[in-house]
């Protein structure tokens, strides 16, 4: 694909594989779209995965215009004939998904790595060593 796909019927479908839940707007009404294109284009992997989904919704040129239920329909069709283009379009959504500080709010997820501030680890305890003190080297000094 050399075409940027169509916005509009990317957050109509990120709409529905995300959709909003309580005051948390689903992904498309978030804007992810175009973060979707931008990070697929990173890698071919992704960016022909991305072309794949796409190109078959917008085959459906009333794509947004359709109920929730008949865009599900659509998107169930192309999950089923389009397997793996499909899981990894929607590995780059969740991926994006959850990256969002929105989203770690709603999640009551502090967002932030483990260390220095979690995951406390308790002290040494040396004596875990004492077996392997005990042996013989098996290796060969050079």
């Amino acid at each position: 694909m050399t075409s940027t796909p169509d916005i509009n019927i990317m957050a109509a479908a990120l709409d529905r594989i995300i959709p909003a839940v309580d005051n948390l707007a689903g992904a498309g009404e978030m804007g992810l779209g175009q973060e979707v294109i931008d990070r697929s284009r990173a890698d071919s992997r992704f960016w022909d995965a991305l072309s794949t989904v796409t190109t078959a919704l917008s085959s459906f040129r009333d794509f947004v215009e359709l109920n929730g239920q008949d865009q599900d329909e659509v998107l169930r069709n192309i999950e089923s004939s389009h397997a793996t283009a499909f899981g990894l379009w929607i590995d780059v959504v969740y991926t994006i998904y959850y990256m969002q500080p929105a989203v770690h709010k709603w999640l009551n997820w502090h967002g932030r790595p483990p260390q220095p501030e979690g995951n406390t680890m308790p002290p040494w305890d040396e004596s875990i060593l004492e077996v392997a003190r005990k042996r013989e080297p098996f290796w060969r000094k050079v």
